[in-house]
C-alpha cells in the first residue's frame, strides 16, 4: 500500500479515537469520502429483464405488476477472495477468484445487504493478452480474475463480470483479499463463533457443534471444498455466508464500543489483499456502521442450477431470481398514488 494511504488510515484510526479538536477534520475527511461514493454511483446503461418495462433507462421499472426505482442512495463493493501461494512475479499466473460477493450499503439508512455469486457462475468475461482487449468469451466467474496482473486489472475484470451478471449495476469500488487473510481477520475480533454447517476433515470443526474459529481453522471452514461432488461450490458458499453473517455481527458489536476496531480490519484487509476504497470512502461507510448499527445481516445467494461442462463446473442462473434479486436491493418499491 502506498505510504500516503498508510498515513491517511492512521490520521482516521486517531480522528476516531480522540474526538474532541479533530472533530471537524474527520467531517471533511468523511464530507470528502460521501462525495466520491456519490460520484462512483451513479448508474449507466442500467439492464432490464425482457419482460419488464421501463421509459427512463432503467432508473424506473415496472416487473410483475410492481413498480420499482432505482435507490440512487446504494453504493455497491464487490469482495473476492482470490487464492495464491506465491506472487504473480514468481509464478506468472494471477490466480482465480474463489468467493465473490457483492456488499450493498444503503448510506440513507445505513442497511446492508449482501449478494453472493457462485465462482462456477457463467458469464462474458473480458479476455486480455498483455494489456490487449481480444474479446468476450463464456466462462466461470472465478476465471475473470486471471485476466490480469493479479491485482487490479483482474480485479476491474472481475467487477466488469459482476456488474453484467445483475444486469450492469453500477460497482465502482473493489476489496480483493488473499485467502490466507482470513485467519488474521478473524482473530482481530476475537474469533468467530457459530454452529458449523459440515464438518471440515483435518480441523477441529464438527457439524452442529458451536466452535470458535480461530486463524488456520477459520480459512479452512470458508475455504474448503470437496470436488468429487457437483454441489461443492454451492455448500463452501452457504459456508461463507454464514461465517460473513456471524464475522460482522460480531465485528460491529465490538465497533460499539471501539469505533477503531473497523480501522483496525481495514488495516488488517490490506496487508494480505488490495483495494480501490480509499480512506476518506472508508471513513464515511465506518461512520456510517457506527452511527447506524446493524444487528444482523441479509445474505442473498443467486439462484441457479450446476451441471458437468466439458471442463468444469457450469453454473447457470435462474434469471428471473436473479432479476428480482436486482430489485430488492437495488431498488425501491414505488407505493401506489
Amino acid at each position: 500500500m502506498p505510504l500516503p494511504a498508510k498515513i491517511a488510515i492512521i490520521v482516521v484510526a486517531v480522528l476516531l479515537v480522540t474526538g474532541g479538536g479533530t472533530a471537524l477534520a474527520l467531517r471533511f475527511m468523511v464530507d470528502q469520502g460521501a462525495s466520491a461514493i456519490r460520484e462512483a454511483s451513479n448508474p449507466e446503461d442500467i439492464q432490464t429483464a425482457e419482460d419488464a418495462s421501463t421509459e427512463d433507462k432503467g432508473l424506473t421499472v415496472e416487473y410483475n405488476g410492481t413498480t420499482y426505482r432505482y435507490n440512487e442512495n446504494i453504493v455497491s463493493i464487490v469482495v473476492m477472495g482470490y487464492d495464491r501461494r506465491a506472487d504473480v512475479s514468481v509464478t506468472g499466473a494471477a490466480g482465480q477468484a474463489d468467493a465473490v460477493m457483492v456488499v450493498a450499503f444503503d448510506t440513507e439508512t445505513g442497511g446492508m445487504r449482501v449478494i453472493g455469486i457462485s465462482r462456477d457462475t457463467m458469464v462474458d468475461v473480458d479476455e486480455k493478452v498483455g494489456d490487449a482487449f481480444i474479446g468476450q468469451d463464456r466462462m466461470q466467474l472465478a476465471l475473470s480474475f486471471s485476466y490480469g496482473d493479479g491485482y487490479g486489472t483482474s480485479a476491474d475484470n472481475v467487477v466488469r463480470a459482476v456488474s453484467r451478471i445483475l444486469y450492469n449495476m453500477p460497482m465502482n469500488y473493489y476489496v480483493a483479499l488473499d485467502m490466507s487473510g482470513i485467519g488474521p481477520l478473524n482473530d482481530a475480533i476475537g474469533g468467530v463463533t457459530l454452529t458449523p454447517l459440515a464438518t471440515i476433515p483435518d480441523t477441529s470443526i464438527i457439524e452442529g457443534v458451536e466452535t470458535t474459529l480461530y486463524g488456520y481453522e477459520a480459512m479452512r471452514y470458508v475455504q474448503y471444498r470437496d470436488t468429487s461432488y457437483l454441489e461443492s461450490s454451492l455448500d463452501r458458499q452457504a459456508r461463507q455466508s454464514q461465517y460473513l453473517q456471524a464475522f460482522f455481527s460480531q465485528a460491529l458489536s465490538a465497533a460499539k464500543g471501539d469505533p477503531a476496531v473497523l480501522i483496525g480490519l481495514y488495516q488488517t484487509a490490506l496487508e494480505y489483499g488490495f483495494t480501490n476504497l480509499g480512506a476518506s470512502e472508508f471513513a464515511y461507510l465506518a461512520s456510517l456502521l457506527v452511527e447506524h448499527g446493524m444487528d444482523s445481516l441479509d445474505v442473498t445467494t443467486l439462484a441457479g442450477t450446476p451441471s458437468k461442462g466439458v471442463q468444469y463446473v457450469e453454473y447457470e442462473l435462474d434469471q428471473a431470481s436473479v432479476y428480482q434479486t436486482v430489485l430488492d436491493v437495488f431498488y425501491t418499491p414505488v407505493a401506489e398514488e
